[in-house]
């Protein structure tokens, strides 16, 4: 029995001694240099207006002369949409009218509410679509920096006054896009 006991202990120290020869990798440090902050592109964060439960986020990123536009909306019906680019980068308004009018960057040579083809929601609410918009930017000029936009029930982009329902129901503000820390 002794022998079995005096076996064991070896085996465990051999194993222990294993043990503190392994070693964790450590951590690859972090970039010396940051991303551009404007390499980043600009995003707008949804949020419900008129009564609905949408959300989701919009993202642009320039791409050569042009720009990438990544949409994804959450908890929409079933049916079409239309997004559009608008002039004030303001989303107080519980019916939307403070984000201004309809806008679109005089180089992508489109009205505002071209920029964007129609969406359509799937069988769970969803719309996501990416597409590149020649002319569009994400600042400067043509960028969408100090602008907002709006989704609207329907495939037209219609105006709207202050304290009347509209087609209008989501609303976000483009901000400079922030790099993931963790």
């Amino acid at each position: 029995m002794r022998v079995r006991v005096a076996a064991l202990a070896a085996l465990a120290g051999i194993f222990i001694a294993g043990c503190s020869m392994l070693r964790s990798t450590p951590a690859e440090p972090a970039s010396a240099t940051p991303p551009a902050p404007d390499s980043l592109g600009q995003v707008a964060v949804l949020r419900a207006i008129g009564g609905s439960a949408v959300s989701g986020k919009i993202r642009v990123v320039d791409r050569g002369d042009g720009a990438s536009v990544l949409i994804s909306v959450i908890n929409l019906a079933t049916g079409r949409f239309r997004i559009a680019i608008h002039e004030t980068p303001n989303c107080t308004s519980p019916n939307g009218f403070s984000a201004g009018p309809a806008w679109a960057p005089p180089a992508a040579g489109k009205r505002a509410e071209d920029l964007v083809p129609l969406l359509y929601a799937d069988a769970e609410g969803n719309a996501e679509i990416s597409l590149r918009v020649a002319g569009l930017r994400a600042g400067g000029i043509n960028g969408v920096a100090g602008h907002s936009v709006v989704v609207y029930a329907g495939g037209d982009v219609t105006e709207a006054r202050p304290d009347v329902p509209n087609a209008r129901i989501a609303c976000g503000v483009f901000e400079r896009a922030q790099a993931l820390a963790f």
